[in-house]
């Protein structure tokens, strides 16, 4: 792969443009003129300017990317705002914006590669930090882009509009592009360097993967190392240092010596510490099962009242279904006796009228007529006279309901929340049916139970005004009622009625929950989050023995002016959960399978916070002087994740502070400012703290009792309007008062005919007669048994009522032991706060249904007697505690001989926090974890890290060795100049470090190594043994300095072997290099090329696959070589190699090589009259595409026509003398 085009856009003083690059390309042009700024650019695309990876203006030998010394580097941020000698031709404005810079990289296969082209893009937001006199260009934001199969040009990044050319700010070129080459062509790696080299250095092979990250880190160092030439003083630094990589080991030789020297002395203390601690454990587990088995007990009797309760509800319901069937067949007997009374006149009524056809009355049965006709209008006058009179009470029930409406839409509760009940239509409308919607003077009771006969024209009257009453009453009822755009104002009312309800819920599972975070800091625990809380939980349940523990428990703030703000800072990370170093693993994978958003909490990698907070260096103003801890791993995580953060006193000096804070809750990190301030709710860290959130959510509580107090009042007073509305019914009053008075008219009319018939007597039908008379008799007979049988039933009411009345009571009894029951409930939870009483509550309430009596009462006795043991054996381990603890660390605990109450659980409570603060802070106490580790290394625990670092060291030394081998190996495939020359690395050993390589060799070759023998019991040579003592000693060595530096100095593996490069030459013997090029600095810079070389196609995987990158690039190019040793170079690495060369060299430089290059970039700074942000100058670049023929054809012209005159000056010294 050759790099075909590069692009810039705002990158140092370049124009923004687009080079088109050749085979072998040469930048060149005066000092200070641009040449290496486009090599940094190059450099920047293939190594992502990854720290340790990467050096800005390399050809400058004295300089280094860390600025030592005091010298400013160049940077990505500096580049990207134009920095030249201090001033920036980007500077921004006075509020400091930011400016973005592009460079892309477009990479084509050559000839015989497969992979396809693609375009690698490297952006970068940077903004000047103007403090003072000092200007620092800061880095912003970073991106990466690679798009496979995509070819981009200048025009993707300067884009044109109606307003004119504009650079494509960075947050939208991911999306312009994606819009154009759609998703799958734009790999996006926002700022993570080294996912970006892994998939740069993979696509270069041709690859749709990526290589490892070790792979690619690599690959980019060697490109980088190859750019710039630097004096070759040894041949052996050069080999160790230029193609051998270091490998740290300070930290585990630190981290070993540490480890040694506080074996001894923590052994015997840490013993006696974690013999205190299984007592303390054991009286903690007994107090915890008395609160578990005292909750057991109390639920039980809950249990057991509530199955009381049930029962005796279950009965007096039996019994109210009696008492319901018995009035059923009372009823039922009332209405057969009612029916047989009816047959009973009816025959007597048979009997009457063939009494009157016996006696020949023909009127008799005019009259039965007109009498039936007058009876049925009677019982239909009834009727309606009955309905009237609904109606009547209906009537007031209206008035009544709109009186109440009016006084409830008139308060200024509903005026605010209902406006549009109360508006001037609906008040006049109510205050026409309250003023003329009564209905008058006349009394319809008195009326109705006389005859109407005289009262019609007073009824005539009184119809008009109710009437007009009706019609008011009906119109307010459609005012409410009736359906407008889809919906009545009652369902309006009614869905602002649901609205509150809902506000007041939600008020009251606010209050509910506000008041059980008060009750637990009032038993001074902390509100931890819901997820957190069952993440605990679901520890304990599956791995009790790893002590789960909440951070923000083990920290407290002494100074109370930075709690606020230290607590705002760590935010979350306040909940995160402690448990033993043996556990994290589990307790993760226990977090990871809950379900649903309960598995977000955070495990404290125990372990490894110790380690970095060891190794963290404190300022004096870090917030850990400020805190204070009761759990070592809390200590070390909180050191080692915010140790860095200090506190400053304003917002001026925060703002150049990488992590910080201010006391008034301002903070700084990750090169952004922010607010951090946390309501003293919110508070968690220590006592003081707690008592501050207390005082807070007493306050809240109080305010939420308020709101939810005004919710239920309006939800009483829409529930009344409710009421009101729904209770209004639609009148029918008038046409019944009408139909009255035609009911009687013809009542009137039918008595003037009874009194006008004239009946006379007739014969009897006297068989007819008889047999009525018979029927009679049976059907009084009938209607006798009915009439004593409803006697019989009035008895048996009168017991079932008793019955429950009885069972009322007793049910009322039962109920109010199930409401003590459940308030010693809820006093424990007053007491232990990590008691769920309202879960528990629903669970026994469930299983009361189930209960077994007899069974619950024997395991409630058996449950007491548990709790007498239990009290007992904590007594004496807290006794056998005290006896062997120091003074501060005893107990007081009273043995109690009382009652088992409220009062002793209290008891228990209190001691079970007392006994779990001092196994917390005994347990987690250094000696005590480093205790451990000595019990289960009783016998190998000295010499386990030292097995570790000689396996260590002898894998380096075994690695450094096959690189060489692997180097050697490439370097046979290569040849230089006419003399065919090839170089290959030798090593010797080193006779210091020789004993040290054969131990351990030694050591990592003994079969039981793996069985953790005691290195001192290995079977080892003497020589071995005494290497193995003096490792030892140097770990041990008070002077930690000097010894961890000479340990460092044995652990480096490249200083075990003396390392040489040989040129061979066919027919010659080896030369050696340090020898060789003592003399000339161009003799060992020509190998130092072709070595590097081969490290290039080493690290570029050229024996593997069809595409590579083969591109290179030399800054300062051949500074200690000739024209002819310089020529011979590009050739091989252009010819020879194939690879795509890019070479920078001043212009006094490079003529000779102008045939030999086929594109030439000239770099020129000029003054410029229109100033570019605090510049006044300009760089120009000149692009020549050479035509190579034709400048040999010039070069050897000039050539020629220089040795003529040379020859002829000469010629012309012999003729002068």
């Amino acid at each position: 792969m050759f790099l075909k085009n590069i692009i810039f856009v705002n990158w140092g003083n370049i124009p923004n443009i687009e080079f088109e690059m050749g085979p072998v390309n040469l930048l060149s042009g005066g000092s200070g003129s641009g040449k290496t700024t486009v090599a940094d650019a190059i450099q920047t695309i293939m190594t992502a300017a990854h720290e340790n990876l990467f050096q800005y203006n390399p050809g400058q030998d004295e300089t280094t990317q860390r600025g030592r010394g005091g010298k400013r580097v160049r940077t990505l941020a500096s580049y990207v705002l134009g920095c030249d000698d201090g001033s920036y031709a980007r500077p921004g404005d006075i509020e400091g914006d930011s400016t973005d810079g592009y460079l892309a990289a477009v990479f084509h296969p050559t000839e015989g590669e497969s992979g396809e082209p693609f375009t690698a893009v490297v952006a970068v937001r940077a903004w000047l930090d103007q403090t003072g006199k000092q200007m620092v260009a800061r880095q912003d934001d970073q991106l990466f882009l690679i798009l496979p199969g995509i070819q981009l040009n200048l025009d993707h990044f300067i884009r044109q509009d109606n307003a004119g050319k504009y650079n494509v700010p960075m947050d939208k070129l991911t999306n312009l592009l994606i819009a154009e080459f759609g998703k799958r062509h734009v790999e996006k790696y926002d700022s993570k360097k080294r996912a970006y080299l892994r998939r740069l250095y993979s696509i270069l092979q041709g690859r749709t993967d990526s290589v490892s990250e070790q792979e690619a880190m690599h690959a980019a160092k060697t490109f980088s190392r190859f750019m710039a030439y630097k004096p070759v003083q040894s041949i052996d630094r050069f080999v160790s240092e230029e193609i051998l990589e270091k490998k740290d080991l300070g930290e585990a030789i630190r981290s070993i010596s540490g480890q040694l020297k506080t074996i001894h002395a923590m052994e015997r203390d840490a013993g006696l510490l974690v013999q205190s601690i299984n007592i303390l454990q054991q009286a903690e587990h007994h107090a915890g099962a008395y609160i578990d088995q005292w909750i057991e007990l109390n639920t039980l009797d809950y249990s057991l009242a509530m199955h009381a309760y049930k029962s005796r509800q279950k009965e007096y319901l039996q019994a109210r279904q009696e008492r319901q069937q018995y009035r059923t067949q009372l009823k039922e007997n009332e209405s057969e006796t009612v029916n047989v009374q009816q047959r009973v006149e009816q025959v007597h009524d048979q009997l009457v009228q063939l009494e009157a056809q016996r006696q020949g009355v023909i009127a008799l049965q005019q009259k039965d007529e007109l009498e039936a006709q007058l009876e049925q209008h009677k019982n239909l006058l009834v009727k309606t006279a009955q309905q009237l009179l609904q109606e009547d009470m209906q009537q007031e029930n209206n008035i009544q309901k709109i009186k109440a409406l009016s006084q409830e839409l008139q308060t200024p509760q509903l005026k605010q929340q209902l406006p549009q009940f109360s508006d001037l239509e609906s008040m006049e409308m109510i205050k026409n049916v309250l003023q003329h919607g009564q209905k008058g003077n006349i009394d319809l009771q008195a009326i109705l139970q006389k005859d109407l006969t005289d009262d019609l024209a007073s009824l005539e009257n009184h119809l008009d005004h109710i009437r007009h009453a009706q019609n008011l009453h009906n119109r307010c009822y459609q005012y409410w009622h009736q359906t407008e755009e889809g919906q009545s104002r009652f369902e309006q009312l009614s869905s602002e009625a649901h609205k509150v309800q809902v506000r007041y819920e939600n008020l009251s599972q606010k209050r509910k929950q506000k008041l059980h975070e008060v009750e637990r800091l009032e038993n001074h625990r902390v509100n931890y989050p819901a997820f957190v809380q069952r993440a605990i939980d679901a520890i304990r349940q599956a791995c009790p023995e790893a002590d789960p523990r909440v951070l923000c428990d083990h920290v407290d703030v002494k100074d109370a002016r930075w709690q606020m703000a230290i607590e705002g800072y760590m935010g979350g990370a306040r909940f995160s959960i402690l448990v033993d170093e043996s556990c994290e693993a589990e307790s993760i994978r226990i977090i990871r399978q809950l379900s649903g958003r309960d598995n977000r909490a955070r495990i404290i990698q125990g372990q490894k916070a110790r380690r970095d907070s060891e190794r963290a260096r404190q300022q004096k103003n870090s917030i850990i002087k400020v805190l204070e801890f009761s759990h070592t791993t809390a200590m070390h995580y909180v050191t080692a994740s915010y140790g860095t953060v200090l506190m400053v006193d304003s917002a001026e000096e925060l703002k150049n502070t990488g992590r910080g804070l201010t006391d008034d809750g301002l903070a700084a990190g990750n090169y952004s400012m922010w607010r951090c301030d946390l309501p003293d709710t919110d508070l968690v860290f220590g006592a003081a703290a707690r008592e501050r959130a207390l005082k807070a959510k007493q306050q809240e509580l109080l305010t939420l009792t308020e709101d939810w107090q005004r919710a239920n009042d309006q939800m009483q007073q829409l529930a009344r309007v409710q009421d009101n509305v729904r209770s209004l019914i639609k009148l029918n009053y008038a046409q019944t008062l009408s139909d009255i008075m035609v009911m009687q008219r013809e009542i009137q009319k039918l008595d003037n005919l009874l009194a006008q018939l004239d009946l006379s007597e007739h014969e009897e039908l006297e068989q007819k007669l008889n047999d009525l008379k018979q029927q009679e008799q049976q059907h009084q007979l009938q209607h006798n048994t009915l009439l004593k049988k409803s006697g019989e039933l009035v008895i048996l009411l009168e017991n079932i009522k008793e019955k429950c009345e009885k069972l009322s009571d007793l049910q009322d009894r039962t109920l109010q032991q199930v409401e003590i029951c459940e308030e010693n409930l809820r006093t424990i939870a007053t007491q232990w706060a990590e008691f769920d009483v309202d879960k528990k509550l629903d669970n026994a309430e469930k299983e009361s249904t189930q209960l077994n009596e007899e069974v619950s009462r024997n395991f409630r006795e058996e449950v007491e007697k548990n709790l007498h043991e239990l009290e007992r054996k904590m007594d004496r381990s807290i006794q056998q505690h005290n006896e062997h603890c120091m003074p501060a660390d005893s107990l007081i605990y009273e043995n109690y001989s009382g009652n088992y109450d409220q009062a002793l659980f209290a008891l228990i409570c209190n001691t079970h926090k007392q006994l779990d603060s001092l196994y917390n802070r005994l347990k987690n106490n250094i000696l005590v974890e480093k205790h451990e580790q000595l019990s289960q290394l009783k016998d190998s625990f000295n010499n386990a890290f030292v097995t570790h670092l000689c396996h260590t060291i002898h894998q380096a030394v075994s690695s450094g060795k096959r690189q060489i081998e692997l180097l050697n190996t490439e370097l046979q495939h290569h040849r230089f100049g006419a003399d065919q020359e090839m170089f290959r690395f030798d090593s010797q050993w080193m006779p210091e470090y020789r004993e040290y390589a054969r131990f351990f060799d030694e050591v990592i070759k003994q079969p039981t190594l793996n069985d953790e023998t005691s290195l001192f019991d290995m079977p080892l040579s003497q020589k071995s043994e005494k290497v193995r003592d003096q490792l030892i000693k140097m770990l041990l060595d008070e002077d930690e300095h000097k010894a961890l530096k000479e340990l460092e100095r044995i652990a480096d593996y490249r200083n075990y072997r003396r390392y040489e490069i040989y040129k061979e030459v066919e027919g010659k013997a080896p030369i050696a290099l340090s020898e060789y090029g003592t003399g000339s600095g161009g003799q060992l810079e020509t190998p130092a090329y072709i070595i590097r070389s081969a490290a290039i196609t080493s690290a570029f995987r050229f024996s593997e696959g069809t595409s590579h990158l083969r591109m290179v690039l030399v800054d300062e190019a051949f500074s200690k070589m000739d024209e002819s040793r310089s020529r011979e170079v590009i050739n091989y690495l252009t010819k020879s190699l194939g690879l795509q060369l890019v070479f920078i060299m001043p212009s006094s430089k490079s003529g000779p090589f102008m045939d030999l290059i086929s594109n030439e970039f000239v770099f020129a700074k000029c003054p410029d009259k229109t100033p570019r942000g605090q510049l006044q100058t300009r760089v120009w670049v000149d692009r020549k595409q050479c035509n190579q023929d034709k400048i040999k054809a010039l070069w050897a012209n000039h050539r020629k026509t220089e040795q003529y005159q040379a020859e002829m000056d000469f010629m012309q010294e012999f003729i002068d003398a």
